[in-house]
């Protein structure tokens, strides 16, 4: 049995390396909202780049990376897009 946890999509659980950049953000509270929002999708998701902070003194300046596995990118996209409030009127 392959080390993939069981919550992985799909793709991942066929045993599929290949993974995709989702997001790119400096932001930990978007971050988390779309780790959250794939998780409950069973969409297994990596954050790359968490530990770039100590080379940059823990400032946030380096973004941090979303991964996804390349089959499961287009329905974490569109998941992400629907799971998006809309944008108040007064903006």
């Amino acid at each position: 049995m392959s080390p993939v946890k069981k919550h992985a999509g799909p793709r991942a659980l066929a045993g599929e390396t290949s993974m995709k950049e989702l997001l790119r953000t400096n932001n930990f509270v978007y971050l988390s909202f779309a780790q959250a929002v794939l998780q409950d999708a069973g969409i297994h998701s990596l954050v790359f780049d968490s530990h770039m902070s100590v080379m940059e003194g823990s400032l946030g300046v380096l973004p941090r990376r979303l991964m996804v596995a390349d089959g499961d990118l287009i329905r974490a996209r569109t998941l992400l897009a629907e799971a998006e409030p809309p944008e108040p009127m007064w903006a």
